[in-house]
């Protein structure tokens, strides 16, 4: 069953903010981010809706055939997954705090003092926050034992 949460997680995380973000570089591109915060809303509501009744709903399908993982090899997945997702935002953060400093280097100011500015920033963000939860599903998938 945990493999099967993971994937489910993994697919639904993709699918819903791959939407989403791509709605906000369209919506960045278009220079329109008025409606932002109910799309984020939407897809936050969506990801978790979608991820908990499918999680449900196989859940309850194969509740005859569920077995306990052995917790040593799951565990031991699941924390150097959670390790290695905790080093991809730490790098991420990293990266983001290195282009702010080669942009004030050179004389770019990132004005944060606006509204789009801040909606891109606030975007940049959540996207690390979805690639460090992606990558932490993939990890410990890839890291379970095989059954």
């Amino acid at each position: 069953m945990r493999k099967v949460h993971l994937w489910i997680s993994l697919l639904v995380g993709a699918g819903v903010w791959g939407a989403y973000f791509l709605h906000v570089a369209q919506a960045v591109r278009a220079d329109d981010l008025s409606g932002l915060i109910w799309w984020f809303l939407a897809a936050l509501v969506g990801a978790v809706a979608l991820e908990a009744g499918a999680t449900s709903v196989v859940a309850w399908l194969f509740r005859k055939r569920a077995r306990d993982l052995d917790d040593g090899p799951s565990l031991n997945a699941a924390l150097k997954a959670g390790h290695v997702a905790l080093m991809a935002l730490i790098g991420l953060l990293l990266v983001c705090a290195a282009a702010l400093a080669l942009g004030s280097r050179f004389g770019w100011s990132f004005d944060l003092s606006t509204a789009r500015a801040q909606a891109v920033a606030a975007n940049v963000l959540l996207a690390l926050v979805v690639l460090t939860e992606l990558v932490r599903a993939a990890f410990t998938l890839m890291l379970l034992p095989r059954r």
